[in-house]
């Protein structure tokens, strides 16, 4: 497998810099942060999985932003996008998250020992609690010559927990994992009509003109992401309303987007839309063991992650 390779791609040059950190290929625990710059802070969209691929975006958001304030945004509480945020907070900050992600935050990082085998987390710590703040609705961050809009997403839609990041003057939507470009996306922790609305409230809300999804390349213009996940997530509602064969339906959606990285995620997403739309609970645990059973077996992350990051700047 290739290294994982980091993207910087400007999307403001001017202040306030707008930056994508975006992270390839879309892999297992591979996810796309960002930063955004004014005169007296730097809002972080997100941080890493592991301690180095955290410390590499650390130097990399100094490089561009100096020593400014730093506000850790994170999108939801899934280890990709959360489990550096002690890291990021070593030399303080403060940290905002959707309060259905904040318990999760708060406890540390995420390495789900059944689902991932894996030797180079590094040194990962929680945040300290004092440090992280619930968003509730719409928050507007002052950076000195740049407001930034840090939005709850209402509803269950990824996760229980969702927040997306707007800078208005260049039209940028950090969406978190709310859409990805070129991946399967991961459903079982959320709820797929819950997902449509989120999409929908988002398109009418903010009209992005350029979008950074969770993983994958930035989107520009937004709107045909949104068409992309949408179309997704209406077939897994459509063909489970009539059926529950989960395999036949896995391996139909992999015809169906046979470009899509991860396509062991059909099925616990197909098992998702079964559960929500037959008023069932789901089974996360199962679904994760059919997900596994799918890749056959844990997956291996020295194997996908191999090397150190590669830096390389649009």
């Amino acid at each position: 497998m290739p290294a994982v390779r980091s993207n910087i791609v400007p999307l403001r040059h001017a202040r306030p810099g707008v930056v994508a950190y975006v992270k390839s290929p879309a892999e297992w625990f591979v996810a796309n942060s960002g930063w955004i710059q004014g005169r007296d802070g730097v809002a972080l969209i997100d941080t890493c999985g592991t301690e180095q691929a955290t410390l590499e975006l650390l130097r990399d958001v100094r490089k561009y932003a100096g020593e400014q304030e730093l506000t850790v945004v994170i999108t939801h509480a899934h280890g990709e996008h959360h489990n550096g945020l002690g890291v990021a907070l070593r030399e303080g900050g403060t940290a905002l998250v959707a309060p259905g992600s904040i318990d999760l935050v708060k406890a540390g990082p995420q390495t789900y020992g059944n689902v991932f085998t894996y030797t180079r987390w590094g040194v990962l710590e929680p945040p300290e609690p004092e440090a992280v703040q619930p968003v509730t609705g719409w928050r507007r961050l002052d950076l000195g010559d740049a407001a930034v809009d840090v939005v709850a997403v209402p509803g269950v839609a990824h996760t229980a927990g969702d927040l997306v990041v707007h800078e208005p003057r260049s039209g940028t939507l950090f969406t978190g994992d709310l859409v990805v470009i070129g991946d399967t996306p991961v459903a079982v922790h959320g709820s797929i009509p819950g997902w449509l609305e989120a999409l929908d409230w988002l398109q009418d809300t903010f009209r992005p003109r350029t979008l950074v999804p969770g993983h994958g390349p930035v989107a520009n213009p937004g709107h045909t992401a949104f068409h992309a996940m949408r179309v997704y997530l209406e077939w897994l509602l459509e063909v489970t309303a009539r059926q529950s064969d989960f395999t036949k339906l896995a391996h139909q959606a992999s015809l169906r987007w046979p470009s899509w990285r991860n396509p062991e995620r059909h099925i616990g997403n197909l098992m998702r839309a079964y559960a929500d739309q037959h008023s069932r609970k789901l089974d996360v645990d199962l679904a994760i063991d059919a997900i596994l059973a799918a890749a056959g077996g844990r997956i291996d992350l020295d194997y996908l992650l191999d090397g150190e990051p590669v830096r390389q700047i649009s």
